[in-house]
C-alpha cells in the first residue's frame, strides 16, 4: 500500500556575496525553522553543517568562472539524491553553466520519483546592460532532452530557483522576452505554482533602488503531478530580510 506524504520543496537564492556574515545562521533558520525537505538553492555556499552530507548536490561558480566561490546546488533532509548523470546534458552546457543549473533525481515513493532542478538565472552584461533572458535560454535548450522527455521517459519534474526573469520586466520596458521565456517553460508541461493560489505578481526580491515589488523567483511542476500541489507560498519575515534581498518559496506536494 502507497501512503500519500506531504512534501516540502523551497528554492531560496541565499545572497551570499552581499549578506556573507548571516549566511552560517541563514543556513541554520532554514534547516531547523523552516524545515524544507528539499530545497533547491542559488548564491549560497555550503554550511559546516552540511559539508559531508551525502544528499547535497552543489556546484562552486569558481568551477567555470575562476572567481566566485558561491553556487547552485540541491538538499534532500531526507530523500537520497543521485545527480543526473553528463551524458544528459550536452558537455558545452555542463562546461559553460555547470554553477547555474543543477539537476539530480529523487524518490519519494514507489509511484513518485522527481526529477528536481536548481536553476539561477545571472545576468551577464552585453553592452553596457545586463541580461538574464539569454543565460536562460540557453540552459533551457540544453536541458530540452530532459524537460521533453526523450531521456529516460517522461518525468516528473520540479523546476525552480532565482531567475532573475519576470513578465513586469516587459510591462517595465516594453517588448515580450521575458513572456516568450515563459511560454517556453509552459510549452514543456510545467505549471508556475503560484497560478493556483495567487493573482498576479508575489513580491519574492527586494530591491533597494526599485519601488517595484519584484517576482523573480519562482517553482514550477509537471502538469501530471499538478493535482498533487496543495500549497505554494512565500516566507517574509523579519529573519528571512536579515539574511537575503530574496524570499524563499515553498510549495506543499501530496505524493
Amino acid at each position: 500500500m502507497i501512503i500519500n506524504m506531504k512534501v516540502r520543496i523551497a528554492a531560496w537564492n541565499m545572497a551570499y556575496w552581499s549578506h556573507k556574515k548571516y549566511h552560517e545562521e541563514a543556513w541554520s533558520y532554514l534547516l531547523n525553522d523552516l524545515d524544507a525537505d528539499i530545497l533547491l538553492f542559488q548564491e549560497a555556499i555550503i554550511p559546516k553543517v552540511l559539508r559531508d552530507d551525502k544528499n547535497l548536490i552543489w556546484h562552486n561558480a569558481g568551477e567555470s568562472k575562476g572567481r566566485r566561490e558561491w553556487g547552485t546546488g540541491i538538499y534532500s533532509k531526507g530523500y537520497p539524491l543521485s545527480e543526473e548523470p553528463e551524458e544528459s546534458i550536452p558537455k558545452w552546457s555542463i562546461q559553460r553553466f555547470k554553477e547555474l543549473c543543477t539537476v539530480a533525481n529523487v524518490k519519494i515513493n514507489e509511484n513518485n520519483r522527481l526529477t528536481l532542478i536548481s536553476l539561477y538565472g545571472r545576468i551577464d552584461r552585453i553592452g553596457s546592460i545586463g541580461y538574464s533572458i539569454p543565460n536562460l535560454h540557453r540552459i533551457i535548450s540544453d536541458l530540452t532532452g530532459i524537460l521533453n522527455g526523450h531521456i529516460n521517459g517522461k518525468r516528473k519534474i520540479v523546476l525552480g530557483g532565482d531567475l532573475n526573469a519576470s513578465v513586469q520586466c516587459d510591462q517595465q520596458w516594453g517588448g515580450d522576452a521575458h513572456r516568450i521565456f515563459f511560454d517556453r517553460i509552459n510549452d514543456f508541461g510545467l505549471m508556475n505554482c503560484f497560478n493556483p493560489f495567487h493573482n498576479g505578481f508575489v513580491q519574492t526580491h527586494r530591491h533597494k533602488g526599485s519601488k517595484i515589488n519584484w517576482q523573480n523567483d519562482y517553482l514550477f511542476i509537471s502538469s501530471s503531478i499538478s493535482n498533487k500541489l496543495i500549497k505554494c507560498e512565500v516566507i517574509d519575515n523579519d529573519f528571512v530580510r536579515k539574511y537575503s534581498d530574496h524570499n524563499p518559496i515553498f510549495i506543499t506536494l501530496e505524493l
